[in-house]
C-alpha cells in the first residue's frame, strides 16, 4: 500500500494537478532548451504518443535506417570513436614537434593541421597582409617544401588521417597532400585525409574568403569530383556548422544551416553528373558541441535521420553506404573561460560526452586554457586524457546508444528533427543556400542569437560559473604558451630559399595552365598540382584565382 497521502495519477496532467502546490516554487519562471524548446517538468510515454512516436519509424536499431541509434550495429563496442587534437602554430617544425607530442600521448586521431590566418585566406607569409599574423593561430604553410617539413618524420600509414580547416584554399592543400604522398610513394589509402573545403559558412561566420561565393562552390565541387578517382577514400569535405555556432547559432540552427549548406555542394556535385551512390560516404558533417547536455546529444541523432532521409528522398541515393557520412563533433571554445580556467575541465568532458552518447565517430576535443591561448602541453594532454577515461573506465562504450528509449531525449529528437526540416523548407523557398548568405539571412540569424546569449550572461539569466555567478580572487595563473617570436621571421628566409631554389620556368608553366584552366571553367585540380609540385606558393596560386574570379566584396546585410 502506498504511504503517499494523495491518489496514483492515471496521467501526465492528472500527476500536474496532483503534485501543483509542489511546482509552484521554481528556480526559474520558464525552462526551455537553449534553442528555445519548451521543457516540461517530466517527460512520460504520452509525450511520445502525442507526437505519434513509432519506435520502428522513428528509431529503429543501430546500422539500419532511419540511423537515430547510429550507422553501426555495434556502436563503439568493435571501434572507439577518433580522439582528435587540433593544433599547429609557428614554422612546420614547431608544428612537427606538437604533433609528435599528441601521438606519443595516445592521440588517436591522427594529425589536425590549424592553420595561420595567411594561409587560410591564400597569402604568402611575406606578403604585406601577413604582418604579425604569421604562425599566430595556426602553423604557416606556403609551399610544398612547409607541409614536407610538417610530416618530417612523421610516417602517414602511422597517422591514420590527416584533418585541416582548410575552406577556401581546400584545393591547394589537397594537392600538397596528394604531392607528398607520391613523393613518399605511400597509397592514399594508408592514411585517410579530410579537409573542411567549406567556403559557404566563411562567408556567414568565419570570414576568410576571398573569391565570390559561386566560384569558391566551383573549386569545391572540383576538388570532390577530382578526389573520386584520385583518392577514392579520403573525404574531401567537411561541412562544418561548428563555426557558425560559435558565432550566435543555436543548437538547432547550427544543425539546419549545415544541412542546407550541404545541400547546395551535393546539388552542385550531382550537377556535373556525379551520383550520390557514389560519394555520399565520404561527405563529413562536422559540428561543436556546447553545454546544453540532452540537446546536444540529440542534436546527432537527429542529423543523422535528417541527412539520411535526404540522401533518399532529395539526392536519389539508392544504397545504404551513401546515406552513411562521418559524423564528426568538437567540443566548442565559446563556453571555455578566461576566469577560473581550470573549470573549462568540466565543460570539455561534459562536451566529450554528449558527443560520444550521441554517437559521433570522431571527437575533437579542446583544452582548458584555449580562452586564454594557444594550448600548452599540459593543457592538451589533460583533454586527451578526459577521452580516455571516458573511453575505458566509465563503461559508456559498451552498449550502442544507451540514452535511447529515455522519454526526455526521444521527444527532443523528434522536436529537432521538425525543426530543423523546417528550417530546410525555409531556406529551399528562399532559392538555396546561396541565395540565403547573400540576402544575410544566415547572418542575421547569428548575430541576433549571439546579441540574445549576451544579454542573458550580463543579466545573470544565463549562469557562467566563475563569470556572472561564483566568482573568486584569481589565484596564481595558469601557465600560457607564447609562440616563439622568432619563428615568423625564419619562416619568411625558408620561403625565400624555395623561391631561390625551385625552377622557375616550371612553376610560370603550371600557373598559365591554371589561369587557363580557370578561364576555360575546367577542373582546376589538375593544375593546381602541377603548380604544388613545382613548389608554386599559396599567394601565386590563389593570385590566379583572385585574377579569374574576381574578389569577394561583401554585399550589404541587413540587420
Amino acid at each position: 500500500m502506498s504511504t503517499s497521502s494523495k491518489s496514483l495519477p492515471q496521467t501526465y496532467d492528472h500527476w500536474l494537478s496532483e503534485h501543483s502546490q509542489d511546482l509552484q516554487n521554481s528556480r526559474k519562471k520558464s525552462f526551455e532548451s537553449s534553442s528555445g524548446i519548451p521543457v516540461d517538468t517530466l517527460y512520460t510515454p504520452e509525450h511520445l504518443q502525442k507526437s505519434g512516436w513509432d519506435y520502428q519509424r522513428d528509431v529503429g536499431y543501430p546500422g539500419q535506417a532511419p540511423y537515430t541509434r547510429g550507422f553501426t550495429p555495434g556502436g563503439y563496442r568493435q571501434h572507439l570513436w577518433k580522439m582528435e587534437m587540433y593544433a599547429g602554430f609557428g614554422s612546420a617544425e614547431e608544428a612537427n614537434e606538437r604533433y609528435r607530442y599528441l601521438m606519443s600521448q595516445g592521440s588517436t586521431g591522427g594529425i589536425s593541421i590549424a592553420l595561420d590566418l595567411p594561409t587560410q585566406v591564400g597569402y604568402d607569409s611575406d606578403h604585406l597582409m601577413a604582418r604579425d599574423e604569421v604562425g599566430q593561430i595556426g602553423v604557416a604553410l606556403t609551399s610544398l617544401d612547409d607541409v614536407e617539413r610538417v610530416f618530417d618524420g612523421i610516417p602517414l600509414d602511422q597517422v591514420g588521417h590527416i584533418f585541416s580547416t582548410a575552406n577556401c584554399i581546400g584545393p591547394i592543400v589537397c594537392a600538397w597532400l596528394l604531392a607528398l604522398y607520391e613523393k613518399r610513394g605511400t597509397p592514399t589509402a594508408d592514411c585517410i585525409v579530410q579537409l573542411q573545403n567549406d567556403p559557404i559558412k566563411e562567408y556567414i561566420a568565419r570570414g576568410t574568403q576571398f573569391l565570390p561565393i559561386e566560384s569558391a562552390v566551383k573549386l569545391t565541387t572540383d576538388m570532390i569530383e577530382y578526389c573520386r578517382t584520385a583518392a577514392p577514400e579520403w573525404l574531401p569535405i567537411s561541412i562544418s556548422g561548428s563555426h557558425m555556432k560559435q558565432a550566435g547559432a543555436t543548437c538547432v540552427q547550427e544543425a539546419a544551416f549545415t544541412i542546407c549548406n550541404g545541400i547546395t555542394y551535393v546539388e552542385s556535385c550531382l550537377a556535373r553528373g556525379m551520383k550520390i551512390d557514389d560519394f555520399g560516404h565520404v561527405i563529413e558533417l562536422h559540428f561543436c558541441t556546447e553545454m546544453d547536455f540532452f540537446e546536444e546529444v540529440a542534436k546527432y541523432r537527429a542529423v543523422r535521420k535528417v541527412w539520411a532521409r535526404l540522401v533518399r528522398e532529395r539526392f536519389g541515393g539508392t544504397t545504404a553506404k551513401a546515406q552513411h557520412f562521418r559524423l564528426h563533433a568538437a567540443t566548442s571554445g565559446r563556453p571555455l573561460t578566461a576566469q577560473q580556467p581550470l573549470n573549462n575541465i568540466a565543460r570539455i568532458t561534459l562536451q566529450a560526452l554528449a558527443q560520444i552518447l550521441g554517437g559521433c565517430e570522431q571527437t575533437r576535443t579542446a583544452s582548458f586554457d584555449e580562452a586564454l591561448g594557444i594550448p600548452t602541453q599540459e593543457a592538451a594532454r589533460t583533454s586527451i586524457r578526459a577521452n580516455q577515461i571516458i573511453a575505458f573506465e566509465t563503461g559508456i562504450p559498451d552498449t550502442v546508444d544507451p540514452l535511447g528509449g529515455s522519454y526526455y531525449l526521444e521527444n527532443l529528437t523528434i522536436e529537432y528533427e521538425k525543426r530543423i526540416d523546417a528550417i530546410i523548407a525555409q531556406v529551399d523557398k528562399m532559392g538555396g543556400s546561396l541565395v540565403a548568405v547573400k540576402d544575410g539571412f544566415f547572418q542575421r540569424a547569428l548575430a541576433q542569437g549571439a546579441y540574445r546569449e549576451q544579454c542573458a550572461v550580463e543579466s545573470g539569466e544565463q549562469v557562467v560559473v566563475g563569470v556572472n555567478r561564483f566568482q573568486s580572487e584569481e589565484g596564481q595563473p595558469v601557465p600560457t604558451f607564447k609562440v616563439d617570436p622568432g619563428a615568423a621571421e625564419r619562416q619568411i628566409a625558408k620561403l625565400k630559399q624555395v623561391r631561390a631554389s625551385r625552377d622557375a620556368d616550371a612553376v610560370a608553366k603550371g600557373l598559365q595552365r591554371l589561369k587557363e584552366d580557370c578561364l576555360a571553367k575546367r577542373n582546376i585540380m589538375p593544375a593546381t598540382l602541377e603548380c604544388v609540385k613545382a613548389y608554386a606558393t599559396i599567394g601565386e596560386i590563389a593570385d590566379v584565382w583572385r585574377e579569374v574570379f574576381g574578389v569577394y566584396v561583401p554585399e550589404s546585410v541587413r540587420f
